[in-house]
Formats: C-alpha cells, sequence, structure tokens
C-alpha cells in the first residue's frame, strides 16, 4: 500500500515524465573552454539560514544547486560504474592522492569509464561543448601541471566525499553542459537503449503497484537522500544483496516484485517529498523523517503547519473551526498519508505508515491538541502549539538521547487518538528528577497532561478533579517552595532541587521534614512578610485538609499527577504576582498623576 500510494503520487505529480533524468545537487562545476582548456572550478551553492536563540541567524553552505542530471545506468555501487557528465568529483577529476588507499583503484576505473562515455558523446554528437569537455579530459591524462592545479583548487574548496561536479562551456555563458539540447538527446537516446535492454534480460511478472504484467526490476537504481542516518550518497528501501534473501530463482529485488516505472516512480515520489518539491511534507524529529502528502495539497499544508508547531494560528483555527460552521467535509476516503522512515547505512527503514480521511486526521489533531492544552508557566494563558520535535526533546537530556520509538509514537497519537505508552511518561518524570525546579516546562507538562487523560484520567478546565492526593501533594510541593522563596529569597539549590526526586515518589517519608520547615518559613514571613503568610497559610490549610493520609508511594501515573498538581499551583502564584505588580505600578502612576 505504501508503493502503490506513492506511485500514484508520482504520476500525479508528473514525476515520470522524463525517465532518463532525474533532479540532484551538484554544487562544483569545472569550467572549461575550447581545445579543452581549464578555467577553473566554481561553486554553486545556496547557503542554508540556520536560526539561532540569540543573535543573528547563522549561515551553511548548501549542498548545490540542483540540475536534472542523467540518471544512472546501472548500479551506482558497482566497480567501475560511472554516471554520464555528472558524479563525484573522485569519478571525474584524477584526485587519488586526496582520496584513501583503499578507495583509489575504485576511483580511478570509475574515472576510466566516465571519460569514456565523454568521448563517445563528443564523437556521436559533434556538440563543441562536449568535445572541449574531451578535449580536457584528455589533457589531464597527459599533463600533470593541469592535474596539480586541479587538485590544490579542489583542496582550497574542500568538497565532500559525495559531492558531485559537471561542466560548463565558456560560449554558453553560465548554463552547465547539462543545459544543451544535442546532449539531452542522446543521453535520452543511450538511456532508452539501456532500459530496454535490462527489461529484456530479466525476470517478468505482475507488478506489486501497478497491477500490470511485465519486466520485474532486479534493482531499483534511484537512491535515496536526506534520510537521516543513511549514508550521503543516498539509502535504498528495497534491496537484496544476499542469497539467503532470495528465493523462486529469482535476483536481487526481483523479489519484491515490482515493476520499473513503479520503482522510479515511488523513489522519485519518495525524494520529492523529502526535498518539498511539491508542498510542504516533512518534519524530521531525532532520527527520524515523517512526509506527509495527500490529495488535496492545501489541506496537507494545514495539518502540516499545526504539526510542525509553526504557526500557532494555525493550531487555533483547528481547534475552532467545529464552531466556525465553516469547515468542509472531505469525501476522499484515502486522503492523507503519512510515512516515517529512518535510516541505516545504506538502507532505509520505516518505522511507521499512516493513512486515514482527512476529516477523520483533523478531528483527532483536533483533541491532540486540547489534550496537550495546558497554563503557561506563569498562568496568564493556555498554550498548546508545541512541535513534535519539541514533545520528543522534553523526554532526554538532548536530541541524541532520544529513543527511536518515541517520535513515531508521538506522531501516531496525534494522527489516530491513540494512547501514548508509559515509557514516554517515565522519561519525562525522569527529566524532572534530574532538571529540578528548571524541568517544569510547559511542553513536557502538556505532554504528561495528554498521556494522563489518555489513560483515564479526568480534568476540568485543565486541572485535575479533586479527590487526588498526588495531585494535592504536587501543590503542597509549590507551597513549600514559594514559602521558602518568600522567607529566604532565590537560594543555590532550592526545596525542589533538593526533595522533588523523593516527593514525587515517596511524599511520605520527606513530607514531614518539608512541613516542618514550611513552618519555620511561614515564622519568618509574619515579621517580615505578614500578607504573604497569611496567604501561605491560607494555601496550606486548604491542601492538608484534602488529603486524608500523605501517600507512602506513588505509582507512575500518580507521580504525573503530582507534577501536575506542582505545575498548576507555581503558574497560580505566578499568575498573581503579575497581577499584583501590574496593580502597584497602577496605584503609583495614579498618585503621580
Amino acid at each position: 500500500m505504501i508503493l502503490k500510494r506513492l506511485y500514484e503520487l508520482a504520476e500525479r505529480e508528473n514525476l515520470l515524465d522524463d525517465p532518463s533524468f532525474e533532479l540532484l545537487p551538484v554544487p562544483i562545476i569545472v569550467k572549461v573552454g575550447d581545445g579543452g582548456k581549464f578555467l577553473g572550478l566554481e561553486q554553486r551553492r545556496d547557503p542554508i539560514v540556520i536560526p539561532t536563540k540569540k543573535g543573528p541567524p547563522k549561515t551553511k553552505p548548501g549542498r548545490g544547486k540542483e540540475l536534472a542530471v542523467p540518471k544512472a545506468h546501472g548500479n551506482t555501487a558497482n566497480a567501475g560504474f560511472a554516471r554520464f557528465l555528472t558524479d563525484t568529483f573522485a569519478r571525474v577529476l584524477p584526485v587519488d592522492n586526496m582520496l584513501p588507499e583503499k578507495d583509489r583503484k575504485k576511483s580511478a576505473a570509475s574515472r576510466q569509464t566516465f571519460w569514456k562515455q565523454v568521448g563517445e558523446a563528443a564523437q556521436d554528437t559533434g556538440d563543441p561543448a562536449l568535445r572541449a569537455v574531451d578535449d580536457f579530459g584528455k589533457a589531464m591524462a597527459t599533463n600533470p601541471q593541469l592535474t596539480q592545479q586541479i587538485c590544490s583548487e579542489l583542496s582550497a574548496i574542500k568538497p565532500g566525499p559525495g559531492e558531485r561536479c559537471t561542466f560548463a562551456w565558456s560560449q554558453d555563458e553560465g548554463l552547465t553542459i547539462l543545459d544543451r539540447e544535442p546532449v539531452k538527446a542522446w543521453w535520452r537516446t543511450y538511456y532508452n537503449r539501456f532500459d530496454e535492454s535490462r527489461q529484456g534480460e530479466g525476470a517478468r511478472g505482475i507488478c506489486q503497484v501497478t497491477g500490470s504484467f511485465g519486466p520485474i526490476a532486479t534493482v531499483h537504481t534511484t537512491k535515496i537522500s536526506g534520510i537521516p542516518g543513511g549514508i550521503a550518497s543516498g539509502v535504498s528501501l528495497i534491496s537484496n544483496d544476499k542469497q539467503a534473501f532470495e528465493s523462486y530463482g529469482l535476483e536481487g529485488a526481483a523479489n519484491a516484485a515490482i515493476g520499473y516505472r513503479a520503482a522510479d516512480g515511488y523513489t522519485r515520489a519518495i525524494q520529492a517529498l523529502i526535498q518539498e518539491k511539491l508542498h510542504r511534507s516533512k518534519i524530521t524529529s531525532g532520527g527520524d523523517i515523517f512526509l506527509f502528502w495527500s490529495r488535496d495539497k492545501a489541506q496537507a499544508d494545514d495539518l502540516l503547519a499545526c504539526l510542525n508547531g509553526t504557526d500557532p494560528a494555525a493550531v487555533a483555527k483547528l481547534l475552532e473551526s467545529p464552531h466556525s460552521g465553516l469547515e468542509a467535509k472531505v469525501a476522499d476516503d484515502n486522503a492523507f498519508y503519512c510515512l516515517a522512515l529512518s535510516g541505516n547505512s545504506a538502507r532505509a527503514v520505516v518505522r511507521d505508515y499512516l493513512e486515514a480521511p482527512i476529516s477523520e486526521v483533523k478531528a483527532k489533531l483536533r483533541r491532540w491538541f486540547t489534550d496537550l492544552q495546558i497554563t503557561s508557566p506563569f498562568g496568564s494563558e493556555t498554550v498548546a502549539s508545541f512541535p513534535l520535535w519539541h514533545l520528543a526533546l522534553v523526554t532526554a537530556l538532548d536530541s541524541e538521547a532520544i529513543a527511536p520509538n518515541v517520535p513515531p509514537q508521538l506522531l501516531a497519537a496525534a494522527i489516530n487518538g491513540q494512547g501514548i505508552g508509559e515509557h514516554i511518561l517515565a522519561a519525562c518524570l525522569r527529566r524532572l528528577q534530574a532538571e529540578g525546579s528548571r524541568g517544569f516546562t510547559a511542553v513536557r507538562i502538556g505532554l504528561i497532561k495528554l498521556i494522563l487523560i489518555r489513560k483515564g484520567i479526568t480534568m476540568s478546565e485543565h486541572v485535575m478533579d479533586a479527590g487526588s492526593a498526588a495531585y494535592v501533594c504536587g501543590r503542597l510541593m509549590a507551597v513549600f517552595e514559594r514559602a521558602q522563596w518568600g522567607a529566604l529569597g532565590e537560594v543555590n539549590a532550592n526545596v525542589v532541587d533538593r526533595y522533588y526526586g523523593t516527593a514525587s515518589t515517596a511524599p511520605g517519608l520527606v513530607f514531614p521534614r518539608l512541613l516542618k520547615s514550611v513552618r519555620q518559613h511561614i515564622s519568618k514571613l509574619e515579621s517580615d512578610r505578614p500578607g504573604m503568610a497569611t496567604n501561605i497559610e491560607k494555601d496550606l490549610e486548604s491542601l492538608c485538609s484534602q488529603v486524608k493520609d500523605i501517600p507512602q508511594l506513588l505509582k507512575l501515573d500518580q507521580q504525573g499527577e503530582f507534577a501536575l498538581g506542582f505545575y498548576h499551583q507555581r503558574a497560580e502564584y505566578r499568575r498573581v504576582d503579575a497581577v499584583n505588580k501590574e496593580r502597584r505600578a497602577e496605584q503609583k502612576q495614579a498618585t503621580q498623576s
């Protein structure tokens, strides 16, 4: 089903109109003049802008301008293989001294193939630009000084090992040789002969994607680049490289029973989604990439903006849509698709696949953001627009430590409305214990709240209903913090930093000591800040009256309730402080005027 949907996307977006070419980044251009004169190397890269939390955004060089390059006419991993007119600099230029010893022989064989193809094309077409490139290749083979000059310029550029180069003839005024019609026409003829030959030699059968009878691809030649964890030269979604994976006398990928056009279609569709050629279509989180598409591009864009967390207005619109009377019905039963991938060296790993009507996905997303809604840390508003990557990040120390199954589970919960595993709740609670008072962010507590709701724990106006001793104990912890802050001000390690881990798991063990300490803080406040002492005393009495016995141990869900109670009570204190501060400012202004 996955490949069928991807193939349908490729057909709909006309990605298979010219199967002999594909779009790939080419950052290095070798400029040549008449007679093969070397005119230097040119980099063509768009800068990538990287936002920063503080200061102006940073930039880094991009992977290169995308060009329609000749499609590989064979397995790019085979010894001696080379693409026509565009390949890695090691397969094009004599730079053996820049390569590891183990790669030199293989690159030399591919370089020989590359220049042989150029010579054939120049002879067949008589194209002056191709003749100039062919002359340049012959000059490199006989002129050591030219080779040294090329290596010197490449060393200054410092290209990546998988970066490609192609050529530009001086009289074409900046266009590459791939833009010349005689060159493209020659390659189409060459590739069509190759395509017909390989299809005639392989097995025949029913394609599992299209349902048509015909040649079955033994190798899916198009590599998919841009998947986290995959090698730079690209990965394969379907490949068979060992006899143990083969059966019924079929070789390689023929065991998957996919025709050549379908194989080309699904790989081109994945690449287009990764590069966002069709619409906004991806989210990257940890080591996973999530690809989205639908039969209605605008619908997919709206949902992606919500999941990405980049557009709070889109989330607000989604939450309000049931009350607006403007939401249209979507008749398509299979309108929305999501594919989660990660890389494992040269292979792509399917982490998850989701398919559902857009109307259902919208309803599930609406519930997702409703369940995520939490009061801000300062109690002034409710927030819900948390991006998927940020939700995954609060479960770990940093992005490298995110468990592989966390992002797919979060996405599935958002789109399918299902619950979330207890291991994610446990991960959030561990981070709270490790980070202390700094760890109570809206995004982490919002995720904890969502997990509790989906486990059947009821909420009212984003606050837990009465009756939860764990929730009340969490609120008491915030009272302890408030009293300490009022009496002592900022300290290096406050009561939360020192006792939260024990208090949130075994409150009966530590609360007697904390209650004794809070009495001492209130006594100090009675002389320094009597109003604050009175308010804390009222909060303490009110909360203690709601708990008959302090629990000795809290289960995992109850630890989540404890965290939620602490967060809510602290946010309320901060809200009250902000209101009082604003009132004092207004009174001062009125007195002065």
